[in-house]
């Protein structure tokens, strides 16, 4: 999803040959135009909107798939690109201060002109694998970073956004036996370091002085997460996969400040993270659901929202969230006030029920900070916690099998649960 003004940008997938780019009013959902610039042979996929230019690939996965811009109020087309691209389904064109265009194609990065989509310069760059072609940007130094490969070795290397010149690269060592499988953007912090992620093996932080990269930290992470991405909260802090959670690192020394509640339920752990000004860090899991921390990584809320694999929190200026699964498009208010003036309803339920390492409590007027309890057969409280509002994620890792009688402050009855596994 990309969001400019009041406009809402995606792709709406069909099938693989008819996916149309869509535009929707982000206020009121209505959907202003569709366009297929394919003509019934790929996807039409959205990768950026500034300046009221939505900028669409024509995805075949060719290798040489042509590159339009169209008007994000009508979506008539206003050029078709003199390069051919090749980005992957889960990446996007990346824009420097001013506007220009950087986008990945047949081992080569190219920057275009966003005015008449021609091409200013191309870099040969070879991605360590589908996934990690973006090139990160840092706009106060002119300069663009990109993650690539020779020989099974992955290298930092900055690029002179004026010219395309590769100037210096750096190894990005791996920690854990195995070798590494990098499908992850790597990033510019607020702060103007570099944070690498090798999937599967650790996520790194490097400054840069101009002439060379000098390496800062690196810090080891478990779990397969290919194709997430991280992101830099609102104080600097570091968001990224570990081992089934969300882990916040220091940004200056990659020490770990906290860790979420495990998020996935044993699918293709994908995590796509995304920090709002308001102090929420937004996850999609790429599996069935949508969650929001606090900057802590205390869980706020989540949402049920099944085939988010491809879709991270898309964040308006104004702090509304939107994300897209299953051929629906959800948007999120943010900011609402946090008062528990209003009773608690007696209607709750627990989702999965039976629950596995998981579950999810939900009632509508249910408020924040209300206790609650699971209580076995016995009558011993095993676990305690509170209530985050009308949605709350408890993790149960930590439960046996058995029995279960969850009590909320407030609610008269509790509610069973049965913990199979």
């Amino acid at each position: 999803i990309f969001i400019e003004g009041n406009y809402l940008v995606t792709m709406r997938f069909l099938s693989t040959t008819n996916a149309p780019v869509a535009c929707f009013n982000l206020t009121t959902g209505n959907l202003l135009w569709s366009v297929d610039v394919t003509n019934g042979a790929g996807r039409s996929l959205p990768v950026g909107l500034r300046d009221q230019k939505v900028f669409v690939v024509r995805l075949t996965e060719s290798q040489n798939d042509s590159l339009f811009a169209l008007d994000v109020a009508t979506g008539a087309r206003l050029w078709a690109s003199n390069v051919l691209v090749a980005p992957y389904i889960s990446e996007t064109a990346v824009f420097d201060s001013i506007g220009n265009m950087y986008i990945n194609g047949n081992q080569k990065t190219y920057k275009i002109n966003p005015a008449n989509g021609q091409m200013i310069w191309q870099a040969t760059t070879v991605p360590m694998a589908s996934g990690s072609g973006e090139m990160a940007i840092n706009n106060s130094a002119n300069t663009g970073y990109t993650l690539e490969q020779s020989g099974g070795i992955s290298f930092l290397w900055a690029i002179d956004l004026t010219t395309g010149l590769k100037k210096y690269r750096h190894v990005v060592n791996d920690l854990q036996p195995g070798g590494n499988v990098p499908q992850s953007a790597l990033m510019v912090g607020r702060n103007g370091i570099i944070y690498v992620q090798l999937t599967e093996d650790n996520v790194a932080a490097f400054s840069d002085n101009g002439s060379k990269f000098t390496p800062l930290w690196q810090t080891k992470i478990s779990g397969n997460a290919a194709f997430s991405l991280m992101c830099a909260g609102p104080d600097g802090s570091v968001y990224a996969p570990a081992g089934g959670r969300i882990i916040r690192l220091d940004p200056l020394t990659g020490d770990t400040l906290n860790l979420s509640a495990v998020i996935t339920q044993g699918g293709f752990f994908s995590p796509r993270i995304s920090a709002a000004n308001n102090n929420m860090i937004y996850v999609t899991n790429a599996e069935n659901y949508v969650y929001a921390f606090d900057t802590a990584l205390n869980m706020l809320w989540s949402d049920f929202f099944p085939a988010t694999n491809t879709s991270g929190v898309c964040i308006a200026p104004n702090g509304t969230a939107a994300v897209a699964g299953q051929n629906r498009i959800r948007v999120y208010k943010t900011g609402a006030s946090s008062s528990t003036d209003e009773p608690v309803r007696t209607a709750a339920k627990l989702y999965p029920n039976p629950a596995g390492d998981f579950v999810t409590l939900q009632g509508e007027g249910l408020p924040t900070g209300a206790p609650c309890a699971f209580v076995d057969v016995s009558g011993q409280v095993v676990k305690t916690g509170a209530t985050q509002g009308e949605s709350t994620f408890f993790d149960l890792s930590d439960m046996a099998p058995g029995v279960y009688f969850f009590k909320v402050e407030g609610i008269p009855e509790p509610v069973k649960m049965i913990k199979a596994k």
